[in-house]
């Protein structure tokens, strides 16, 4: 994914800077979580006061417009809006989940596996 700035915004009243991006990128539209670690390591931000607002797609090409907020303290995130943070706490213990059920489909053949192994043994 590639990263360009294209508006940069000192915002002191809220205390952070408001960034407007355009990214391009192969396959499908990168998730929140991976644009942020991409502008964070660009940038040298702290990704715990960072937060990416809107990711916008451009219709028939693989680029997207990408608004992001980055906050100069923890104090300052509290004008945020809450749903922006509860959005991703939900992806995440999604993604979580996700990968412990496939962890857990693939021990249960090797488990019957060893099973049916051992039943056959005993005979």
């Amino acid at each position: 994914m590639e990263v360009k700035i294209e508006k940069d915004t000192d915002n002191k009243l809220f205390g952070r800077k408001e960034m407007v991006f355009s990214a391009s990128y192969k396959g499908k539209t990168p998730t929140q979580e991976e644009v942020k670690e991409e502008i964070c390591k660009k940038l040298s931000l702290s990704p715990d006061l960072t937060v990416v607002v809107k990711i916008s797609p451009l219709f028939g090409t693989s680029a997207a417009s990408v608004l992001v907020h980055s906050y100069s303290s923890k104090e300052a995130m509290s004008v945020e809006k809450k749903h922006l943070f509860e959005r991703i706490t939900k992806k995440s213990a999604k993604a979580v989940k996700a990968t412990e059920a496939k962890s857990e489909s693939k021990a249960e053949p090797k488990e019957q596996a060893k099973q049916a192994k051992e039943e056959k043994a005993a005979e």
